[in-house]
């Protein structure tokens, strides 16, 4: 059963012991939740607690560790995205550039405006101030769909699903805002900055909290072709404006009019037109003329286990499959090389189902038993891989500064972990420092909802019913277990 675990041998508490001292803490979660876990003493290879450990689950977020895991032993530490500007140096002739420009994007997901900004800066000191031929934005580095299979199609229109494209500008993001012109005002309104390529319109009403219930309203988006954007439905007052961040749907049209927007800023004229390429090579380039680095991949997977950044992490896992298999990256051989590579290292996930790297796709599989089979690897050879320390720490940082189940003076800087949540998830891994010594767990929570009846209305007893009240008492315990 334990096979995972290389490097070690455990030895196993009889499940009844396990089930019964551990079980106690079930009753604490609303009725029908799914709950698997784990929890070992890596100093002594010893399981102190499991159950269900071996049913594939929904991770969520969860999913994060196992692509930065294969990014550091594959990709490695020096790893940088690089976005190029690629012609031939003997075109230049007289502040022109005679024929097609190719733009290279590689799917940086650190790649803004203003670094476009710099390299057609940087251009034009090679002497180019005008191209007679095309600009050429290249997207062949990645394949496929830009949305894992089994993400929820209503989430797409916002920033944490932003398009996993190798065409990738600002995120592929763009924020705005709904405020109120007036109190008394019956439609917000809309403020998206007059440089964003996108064409969003509102008819959102301003109306009560009881009016929004009684109506089931919402605020909603309606997404079409070319970056184009109905929000309608209705919210209710407030003194400050209400943040908006909607997902790029067309990351080429959306670069493109930022090219030709900065060409124009920097003084370069283009006669041909700004096309998309999906060519392996662009046909005649031989030359890097321009390039832009992203940051290294340590400071890279810190956002992205820290923050849960989905598109680092779906950006990653598909540079993987490009670069294992030496082919156009896509989730389908992202998944495999994932795995592949991970199995060289003697991590064996079997049947676990690896639909992307950010665990955004309710078609992830994993169990708790093949977690803590990369969690053990990570833990014991932190010494190269360099990871825990981009795990978040319960009530200093991360998506664990304000998590309510990790809260209190005895769980404060004590728990290190990656969360994994969505819509009836609430997942955790990772490790609990206590003075037994160092407690390596992971803790699945799926099908978790709680009554619609609101928490002032349960009585005494059923407010205990939570899926923090149970995490607290979880960590609690391991905190003194032996």
């Amino acid at each position: 059963m334990f096979k995972h675990f290389s490097c070690f041998i455990l030895f196993i508490l009889p499940i009844n012991l396990l089930a019964g001292e551990w079980g106690t803490l079930h009753p604490l979660l609303p009725k029908g939740t799914q709950v698997s876990y784990m929890v070992v003493d890596p100093v002594k290879n010893k399981v102190i607690a499991q159950y269900q450990q071996t049913v594939l689950r929904t991770p969520a977020s969860m999913q994060k560790l196992l692509t930065a895991t294969a990014s550091k032993l594959y990709l490695g530490e020096e790893f940088r995205y690089q976005t190029t500007i690629e012609g031939q140096k003997n075109n230049i002739n007289n502040n022109r550039y005679q024929g097609d420009l190719g733009f290279r994007f590689v799917g940086d997901p650190t790649l803004l405006r203003s670094n476009i900004n710099d390299m057609l800066r940087s251009l034009k000191r090679l002497g180019i101030k005008q191209i007679s031929g095309d600009f050429l934005l290249n997207q062949s580095h990645f394949d496929g769909y830009q949305w894992s299979n089994g993400q929820a199609w209503n989430d797409l229109g916002v920033c944490y699903t932003a398009p996993s494209n190798a065409i990738i500008v600002n995120k592929n993001c763009v924020l705005g805002n709904l405020s109120l012109s007036r109190p008394d005002a019956k439609k917000a309104t809309l403020f998206i900055p007059d440089y964003e390529p996108v064409e969003i319109s509102s008819d959102v009403s301003v109306v009560t909290k009881a009016q929004r219930t009684a109506q089931f309203c919402a605020l909603e988006v309606t997404r079409n072709s070319q970056n184009r954007y109905h929000l309608w439905g209705c919210m209710v007052p407030r003194n400050r404006p209400f943040g908006l961040a909607f997902a790029v749907n067309d990351p080429f049209a959306y670069a493109r009019q930022i090219i030709a927007s900065e060409l124009e800023n920097v003084g370069i004229i283009l006669n041909g037109e700004i096309k998309l390429d999906n060519s392996n090579a662009i046909d005649g380039f031989q030359d890097i003329l321009v390039s832009h680095q992203s940051p290294l991949l340590d400071e890279l997977l810190q956002i992205m286990m820290k923050e849960s950044d989905n598109l680092i992490a779906d950006s990653l896992f598909k540079t993987l499959g490009a670069i294992y298999f030496k082919t156009a990256g896509n989730f389908r051989n992202g998944g495999k090389a994932l795995k592949l590579i991970l199995n060289e290292h003697g991590i064996d996930l079997e049947n676990a189902y690896l639909a992307d790297g950010s665990g955004l796709s309710r078609h992830n599989l994993m169990s708790a038993e093949l977690f803590m089979s990369v969690l053990n690897y990570v833990y014991r050879n932190d010494h190269k891989l360099k990871l825990l320390s981009s795990f978040s720490v319960a009530g200093i940082d991360g998506t664990l500064k304000y998590h309510q189940g990790v809260r209190g003076d005895l769980l404060n800087g004590k728990v290190i972990a990656k969360t994994g949540s969505m819509q009836g998830v609430a997942n955790l891994l990772g490790v609990v420092n206590s003075k037994q010594g160092d407690r390596l767990f992971v803790l699945i929570l799926n099908g978790y909802n709680l009554p619609e009846t609101s928490l002032k209305d349960l009585h005494e007893k059923d407010k205990k019913v939570s899926k923090y009240h149970f995490q607290q008492a979880f960590f609690e315990k391991t905190m003194k277990s032996d």
